[in-house]
């Protein structure tokens, strides 16, 4: 048995060796030839031993049958002189079994459509053992396409062993290894046939396509050659088998190069001996011939190794190598069908060309196969290219993505080239590799739609910006992280723009933003910018206000996004009132016209709009600004106010801030009084409140300003913070002024050239509130404070007491009492030369003022604790005196104040009646009792007793005790049947006796006399309507030397008429208007005067014949027109009319309708 299981082998052997067969192929041009080795020499065949003699026998009966025909063969088919010539020495030219009616040239599998040749001419001299060298013009001689291609299937009955082990067995030659490896010798390949290889490049064999072929390589360096034909484009690819060769040890052993010229392959693989199983990469070729070099290694040293191989064909759309390079690009002239392409190296790249003739974009997608084991690595790239081959765009696809799809991309007609490139990984070898070396194909589809609306690559900055027109939207795309589109547009006026920007919802990115849109300054300094986030479909900017000019805008991706697709549009609207982006810095402030609104927006909590203004001279900046309310950011802070003054170049000082919130849909700063200057608005946002920073997206917020600049003369002048920044002011003379904060102070100087008194009158608007609102405090130059009044929001007009100063500067200062704001207020400071005043301050002994006996000396306590008067009065001999104070009658009850007399040495005089007074407020005059002083200097201090006595105007005088006379100082009608006669008051008088006369010369009656000390005025009540009366008075004055009366005073006349009456004043309707009036007392009746001017001369409209009547409607008047109106009484006395005095004069407007 074993001797017969080694026969066995060696017949095997023997029959492989007989099957390579080599054919001469005629010439055909080459279309691709690849680097590589040259021609190889053809080395002799280790021969083999102990060959059966069943197998000569065969040899020797088949052998010259075979070459006859062979010979016939060649000369029918090509019709060339060919001579046969077989080596007496060739024992391995025919096959071991090969049924009758099949003929074959020594090749036991060729299938019926592959067209095979025997080797039939071996050169002269050439030694062959066991192999025949092919001459490189030899003929081919072809196989009938009847043929059947069948296996041997004879085999001895003793023999159950199938052809592949058995072949197996004898080409290894190791009987033991070859049991080892039985399981490997599976081939995944259908074995066609055996083929006789060519040994050079010219001498290639030609073999069919989708067929399998056996060979075998017997020593190193040996190689083959094989040639196929494509009559059509397809893929094609290389599929190579053998047995495995050792189990120790995956050394080279074949070297294939598939696309081959003499130099080398466009693909090339290696086999080692234990790769059983090898196949190229999948080309895509254009019809022709093209070539196959399979070379043995080194480790083929000793026996013999067999080999199956096919060329599978594919016939579809395919990419055509070599097409590497833009030059020898494929001309993609089936826009949206799909090609098949395959990636066979790193090296290698796959153009394809693209030429449209209009504007448009270029859409594609690129599949395969899922890739195992390369997690989320990137596999393909796919890149646009320009005319230049400049890359555009590059779109990669993952190993775990089958189908990948490009952003659209914009494009200007012209021609581009799409390129595939594998992405090179290491693979188990720790080689680079590529997808696509072992078969593996993508499939690219690319599609082109016009479109003049979509941009246009590259757009990537402004010098390559597309065009932009209002209101006309474009479509773009992202495609990378680096990607920026830039659109250029140009406004011809000032106004505002509005881009909106849409795209489709991104998923698994919530809240984030991914596209970010910037408007652009013709340097590309980013004026404006807003994102648009995952979620959000719709996108609208602020109403961005740009200046006449060029601009640009431009799309990115935000955190790391791009893809998809997107659709901008701006819209451009003319408008001279809406601020111009960028302004914001003092450079680039817009210009205000004073009175103009303005619209504008706050874009984010740090944007700055500055606007700017000018005054020509001295007077005041107002700002009104206007916003809707920020929902849910109602209290917190969303502007900042505020006004700038340029002092220098590069210098400026902010004169005015104020923050203002999200529900302050309206609010106006003071009238800033300001001197002659450049100034600028500026509005800011905050984020910042109580510490907290706002959310972004309580931007933008839109607003309207109106900015006021006027010049003025009656204005306070910032910056007037300390007296030495004070406003001089001028005597009697309003100022309008406004605190811009609860610091700030407003200093006014007034200089008063000789002693007197002041008088500040001080007005601003009703805040509703009683809270306090204002603090005006008057300086001496020294800074010591003098007086100080403070008032409520609801104290519209204030005038002070009249403030007895010394010759001097003074200063006033307004601040605010509280945060209570109410703009504006008026300050208007009278000044009196008066030497019959105190001079403040005067509070004690050393200021106290010196007052001459006899003279009256006017004063006002400032404070019911605060202030004090002292006066100083001093008697060159010994006097009999008394001390007086007079003032107007106090609405109150009680002690008002207090006065006290005290000697040189600050003691009171004698703690009598004698040295104090208490002045009471239902009172106009009171005095002490008369005391004799000697010679020397005494003082008397004024004290309010009560508050009330605050700020009153009081009149102190040391009185000389001596009989005098009085004055009278008026006679007035009070009724038509009453007089009220005055007259003053003389010191230590007990009564005053008062005669009256209805002639001035005439006879005087005593009709009262008056006993209340300190009294000053009677009424009487004993007169006619009409007539006149005269009166004149004497005083009975208590003396040191008793009672004495004095002479008759002046006389005063007057006569009793009808009271002054009150008048009113409303239009009923258009030419109607209602007269209403107090009645007046004993009246008869009424006279109304109209005139159609205040000043104009009046015209009696009507006689009230009735004193009891009280209205009157006036009629047939013009609608819309002002009237004006007076009113007095009248008493009939013996028929005559007795007039009282006019009542003041009233305005009213009669309706339009």
């Amino acid at each position: 048995m074993k001797k017969r299981h080694q026969a066995g082998k060696r017949i095997a052997a023997w029959l492989m060796a007989l099957s390579l067969c080599m054919t001469a192929v005629p010439a055909e041009q080459v279309v691709y030839a690849a680097g590589g080795q040259n021609e190889t020499e053809v080395t002799e065949l280790t021969e083999l031993t102990e060959v059966p003699e069943s197998a000569e026998a065969m040899k020797d009966s088949e052998t010259t049958e075979k070459t006859g025909a062979g010979e016939k063969a060649e000369t029918e088919e090509a019709g060339t002189e060919s001579k046969a010539e077989v080596t007496e020495t060739t024992e391995s030219e025919e096959t071991s079994e090969i049924p009758a009616d099949t003929e074959s040239t020594e090749s036991s599998e060729i299938p019926a459509d592959t067209e095979s040749t025997e080797s039939s001419e071996i050169p002269a001299g050439t030694e062959s053992t066991e192999n025949s060298e092919m001459p490189t013009d030899t003929e081919s001689t072809e196989i009938p396409e009847t043929t059947e291609n069948t296996e041997s299937t004879q085999a001895t009955e003793d023999s159950e062993m199938t052809d592949d082990t058995e072949s197996t067995e004898a080409l290894i030659g190791d009987t033991e290894a070859a049991d080892t490896e039985k399981e490997e010798s599976e081939d995944i390949l259908k074995k066609d046939g055996n083929v006789t290889p060519g040994s050079t490049y010219a001498a290639a064999t030609s073999i069919g396509l989708n067929t399998t072929y056996n060979a075998t390589t017997s020593r190193t360096s040996v190689t083959h050659w094989y040639k196929f034909t494509m009559s059509k484009a397809g893929m094609v690819q290389l599929k190579f088998a053998h047995v495995n060769l050792s189990s120790a040890s995956n050394s080279t052993a074949w070297r294939i190069d598939f696309i081959a010229d003499q130099v080398g392959g466009l693909v090339t693989v290696t086999s080692g001996m234990q790769d059983t199983q090898n196949q190229t990469a999948k080309i895509g070729l254009d019809a022709g011939t093209y070539y196959v070099q399979i070379t043995g290694t080194g480790v083929l040293t000793v026996g013999s190794a067999a080999y199956s191989f096919s060329v599978q064909y594919e016939d579809t759309y395919c990419e055509t190598e070599q097409n590497n390079t833009i030059a020898t690009a494929d001309n993609y002239d089936r826009l949206g069908q799909t090609i098949t392409g395959s990636i066979s190296s790193a090296s290698d790249t796959d153009y394809y060309k693209i030429t449209s003739t209009t504007k448009g974009y270029l859409s594609f997608q690129l599949q395969h196969d899922k890739v195992s084991g390369r997690l989320s690595t990137d596999i393909y790239s796919v890149a646009v290219c320009d005319a230049a081959g400049n890359t555009m765009y590059t779109m990669t696809s993952k190993k775990d993505e089958e189908k990948t799809e490009s952003v659209n991309f914009g494009l200007d007609a012209g021609t581009y080239y799409l390129k595939v490139s594998g992405i090179p990984y290491l693979d188990a070898a720790g080689s680079l590799a590529v997808q696509g070396a072992n078969g593996e194909t993508y499939k690219l589809k690319a599609s082109w739609t016009n479109a003049d609306n979509w941009e246009s690559e590259s757009n990537d900055d402004i010098n390559t910006a597309d065009t932009m027109t209002s209101g006309k939207a474009v479509y773009g795309s992202l495609y990378g992280v680096s990607d920026s589109d830039y659109y250029g547009f140009q406004t011809t006026k000032d106004g505002y723009i509005v881009i909106n920007l849409q795209h489709s919802k991104v998923t698994g990115r919530q809240n984030k933003a991914i596209y970010a849109v910037t408007v652009c300054d013709t340097s590309g300094n980013s004026i404006y910018e807003m994102t648009s986030k995952a979620e959000d479909e719709s996108t609208d900017s602020i109403k961005l206000g740009l200046s006449a000019g060029k601009y640009y805008i431009k799309v990115a991706g935000q955190n790391a996004y791009y893809g998809g697709n997107y659709v901008i549009k701006t819209t451009f609207k003319a408008c001279s009132t809406w601020e111009h982006e960028s302004n914001d810095t003092y450079d680039t402030a817009n210009t205000a016209v004073s009175g103009t609104t303005y619209s504008g927006d706050i874009r984010t909590y740090s944007d700055v709009d500055y606007f700017k203004t000018s005054l020509s001279a001295n007077g005041y900046i107002n700002v009104k600004l206007t916003h809707p309310v920020v929902s849910g950011q109602e209290t917190t802070n969303m502007f900042v106010l505020s006004v700038i003054r340029k002092v220098d170049k590069d210098q400026y000082t902010e004169v005015y801030t104020t923050k203002i919130r999200g529900g302050d849909t309206s609010i106006s700063t003071p009238n800033l009084g300001l001197p002659k200057g450049e100034y600028y608005i500026k509005i800011a946002g905050t984020g910042n409140t109580t510490g907290t920073l706002l959310s972004g997206t309580s931007y933008p917020v839109n607003y309207d300003v109106c900015i006021k600049a006027k010049t003025a003369s009656d204005r306070e002048v910032e910056s007037n913070d300390s007296a030495a920044t004070a406003n001089t002011v001028k005597n009697g003379k309003t100022y309008y002024g406004s605190t811009s904060s609860s610091s700030d102070k407003d200093y006014y100087k007034i200089k008063m050239s000789k002693a007197g008194y002041l008088q500040i009158k001080f007005g601003h608007k009703n805040s509703q509130s009683t809270a306090s609102c204002y603090n005006v405090v008057l300086y001496n130059k020294d800074n010591s404070e003098i007086y100080k009044f403070t008032n409520t929001g609801t104290e519209t007009s204030y005038t002070s007491c009249k403030l007895g100063l010394d010759a001097g500067e003074y200063y006033v200062c307004v601040s605010q009492a509280s945060t209570l704001y109410t703009g504006d207020y008026t300050i208007c400071m009278t000044q009196k030369a008066a030497s019959g005043w105190e001079t403040e301050n005067n509070g004690d002994w050393a200021s106290a003022d010196n007052i001459k006996v006899g003279k009256a000396v006017n004063g006002v306590i400032t404070g019911y604790t605060s202030d004090e008067d002292c006066y100083r009065f001093t008697l060159t001999k010994a006097q009999y005196i008394n001390f007086s104070l007079a003032h107007e009658k106090i609405n109150d009850a009680g002690r008002s104040w207090y006065v006290t007399l005290y000697n040189a040495n600050g003691k009171r005089v004698s703690r009598k009646d004698d040295d104090h007074i208490y002045s009471y407020a239902g009172s106009t005059y009171t005095e002490s009792k008369a005391v004799k002083l000697s010679k020397g200097t005494y003082y008397l201090k004024v004290q309010a007793f009560a508050k009330n006595a605050v700020e009153k105007e009081y009149t102190l005088c040391v009185n000389k005790i001596e009989n005098r006379k009085t004055s009278v100082t008026s006679v007035k009608s009070t009724a038509y049947n009453k007089l009220k006669v005055s007259w003053k008051v003389v010191p230590a008088a007990t009564s005053y006796q008062i005669y009256r006369s209805t002639a001035k010369d005439g006879d005087y009656q005593n009709i009262k006399t008056i006993n209340s000390v300190g009294t000053s005025s009677w009424t009487d009540g004993s007169v006619k309507t009409g007539k006149t009366y005269y009166y004149k008075i004497k005083t009975v004055v208590k003396t040191q030397n008793g009672e004495q009366t004095s002479g008759f005073s002046n006389v005063k006349s007057a006569k009793a008429v009808p009271a002054k009456t009150t008048l009113k004043a409303k239009a009923s309707d258009a030419k109607n208007v209602k007269l209403t009036w107090s009645k007046v007392k004993g009246a008869s009746g009424y006279e109304i005067y109209r005139s159609n001017s205040k000043d104009g001369k009046c015209s009696k409209v009507k006689t009230i014949s009735k004193g009891s009547t009280t209205s009157y409607k006036n009629g047939k008047l013009k609608k819309s027109t002002t009237y004006y109106y007076k009113i007095r009484a009248y008493r009939k006395v013996n028929g005559k009319k007795v007039y009282g005095s006019y009542s003041s004069v009233v305005s009213v407007k009669t309706k339009a309708k």
